[in-house]
């Protein structure tokens, strides 16, 4: 199976405020608003037990692909030994218990992953190992909730293709639109 394009690159670093500034500076780009992408049944390297995983992110406007700012959280596959290029994701792919089972036949192995309240695989990294240290980052149409940054609010999805509307709360504002 070929996946499809890559939807954007992941950097995972301390700060997302002063991360926001210093990307658009060098690059020019235009970041959304701040989100929180709550996974609440997450499992990884950090321990056996499912737990919150509940990263602050921000979208590029510009893209795809798009460049995804991730700050730090907790233990795992999102602390902070894990600073810099953190993945490549693909989204929009059903079937994710199969495609985990495909590429651990493959070698990539997993370390993170997404279930829904049925424990249906919606979001799964690969082994950085064995990618030259990268992950990928597979995705399903509805991998998990995605709320303002003061968790007052949920953006809404499309239904199809599960990409995020950032600009429903400030339609006046060019936001990007899309899926973590």
């Amino acid at each position: 199976m070929t996946l499809p394009t890559i939807d954007h690159i992941g950097f995972l670093v301390p700060d997302l405020d002063a991360a926001i500034a210093r990307w658009s500076a060098a690059t020019g780009y235009t970041f959304g608003p701040i989100a929180r992408f709550q996974a609440a049944r997450y499992l990884d390297h950090a321990g056996p037990e499912l737990r919150l995983q509940e990263p602050r992110i921000t979208f590029s406007v510009e893209g795809p692909p798009y460049i995804e700012l991730m700050e730090t959280t907790g233990l795992g596959t999102h602390d902070e030994g894990q600073l810099g290029v953190h993945h490549l994701g693909f989204r929009g792919l059903t079937d994710l218990g199969r495609q985990l089972q495909r590429l651990d036949a493959a070698g990539l192995g997993h370390d993170g992953v997404a279930f829904d309240a049925a424990d249906q695989v919606v979001l799964f990294f690969t082994e950085p190992a064995a990618l030259d240290g990268i992950r990928l980052e597979l995705i399903s149409p509805r991998p998990g909730l995605m709320l303002t940054d003061d968790r007052t609010r949920e953006y809404p999805r499309d239904p199809v293709t599960g990409r995020v509307d950032f600009s429903a709360f400030d339609p006046s504002s060019a936001q990007p639109t899309q899926s973590a």
